[in-house]
């Protein structure tokens, strides 16, 4: 009964299609699947950005205008800083995986640990009452009552080692098979970085490019008036788009949490005159109204006010609402529109980085995006517009002074 243990034990070596269905077992983790959803989101970028690529060498050789390219190459760094975000959560989700699996590995090796001092005890014990040594242990009993107790004893220690020896089995499978994943995740930890290191290149060489030809179209006057005058037409497209929303409204459709949180909304914009927070800390460049551009000498009409901000810094929601657009124009670049009820609508313009996605809720003080470069020709900025019954009011009788 007990002749299958010996006085030492070596843990036997498991073959590659064990530790593969093993791995293939532990099946897809939440964070696995929202992996494979930010692997998609970045597959449809980088099909956006390669459209929009082949669209610019055809006009550059068509010889269009800069402005075209310009706004092209806006597009394309906005989905690369998508690209780079998304990225970002990928990895991070990524170093999650790998410190859970390092953990768990921890775990397994002080099980395996405690099982292999105990199967060690009972290795000793089998071999030392091996064959005629157990029958004389039982018939040194004083009585049969003793012997009997102990035949019990002996063959429930024998038992208690296989169990353990198939607990040994079973953990030694479970710790090959964290580390074969923990090697993969590794491995994928790796090639993200060498993904992120191409975008960021790919980044920084669209930013010099956009450089050029934004100092080419400010060294045109031509060219830096029609870009103008492209930008005063958007601003009665902006208006128009706005109207639309509105008469939309009462037909759109939210997700369930984000409807709760809208009928939740606690307070009027209306009477929010003057005490909105900034939406980013900076100085006005160019105010509500008319004023005059400096390079053509001309006046020109503003329907917000243009916040000089660092690149970067956090653009913030000023009320609660919801986000009812997401669009590029020209002369405002990356555009996010928010809904904040009873006809009163936000606009946030020239941003880098936009953080929300269509139809999601946003508290006051929520980050929308960061300021940028897109759609600017004066470096980084935000335009920032209050809409109230389809008609631009002046921020800076709403903001905070």
């Amino acid at each position: 009964m007990i002749r299958i243990f010996q006085s030492t034990y070596k843990i036997p070596h498991f073959t590659r299609w064990v530790l593969l269905g093993m791995f293939l077992a532990l099946g897809n983790t939440p964070a696995q699947q929202d992996a494979s959803e930010i692997r998609k989101q970045l597959e449809t970028i980088k099909r956006e950005i390669d459209r929009l690529q082949k669209a610019l060498q055809s006009a550059e050789k068509q010889l269009q205008s800069e402005i075209t390219i310009a706004q092209n190459l806006d597009q394309q760094i906005h989905l690369v800083n998508q690209a780079l975000r998304l990225l970002n959560e990928e990895i991070s989700l990524n170093q999650k995986r790998i410190g859970n699996l390092e953990r768990q590995i921890r775990q397994v090796k002080v099980q395996l640990q405690t099982l292999t001092r105990l199967f060690e005890k009972q290795i000793v014990f089998a071999y030392k009452y091996q064959r005629g040594m157990e029958y004389s242990w039982l018939l040194g009993s004083q009585n049969v009552h003793q012997a009997y107790v102990r035949l019990r004893y002996f063959r429930r220690v024998s038992q208690s080692a296989r169990n353990v020896y198939h607990r040994l089995i079973n953990k030694q499978k479970e710790l090959e098979g964290l580390q074969t994943r923990l090697k993969a995740e590794l491995a994928e930890k790796e090639r993200l970085a060498q993904e992120k290191a191409s975008e960021q290149t790919a980044l920084k060489e669209k930013l010099a490019n956009r450089q050029r030809v934004i100092q080419k179209i400010r060294n045109n006057r031509r060219l830096l008036a029609g870009t103008l005058k492209q930008k005063q037409q958007n601003y009665q497209r902006l208006k128009k788009l706005i109207a639309e929303l509105e008469q939309k409204r009462a037909t759109r459709k939210l997700h369930p949490q984000t409807q709760q949180k809208w009928e939740r909304i606690s307070g009027s914009f209306a009477r929010q005159k003057g005490r909105l927070n900034w939406p980013v800390q900076g100085n006005i460049l160019h105010p509500f109204g008319r004023y005059k551009n400096p390079q053509l000498k001309t006046v020109l009409y503003n329907t917000g006010i243009d916040i000089r901000a660092p690149k970067g810094a956090a653009v913030r929601c000023v009320f609660p609402g919801v986000v009812s657009l997401i669009t590029y124009l020209s002369g405002f670049g990356n555009t996010v529109i928010v809904d904040h009820n009873d006809g009163y609508y936000t606009v946030y313009s020239h941003l880098d980085d936009i953080q929300v996605t269509r139809f999601q809720f946003l508290e006051a003080g929520d980050i929308i995006g960061t300021v940028g470069e897109s759609g600017s020709l004066e470096g980084p900025l935000l335009h920032f517009e209050i809409y109230g019954g389809n008609k631009p009011l002046n921020p800076q009788k709403w903001l905070k002074r």
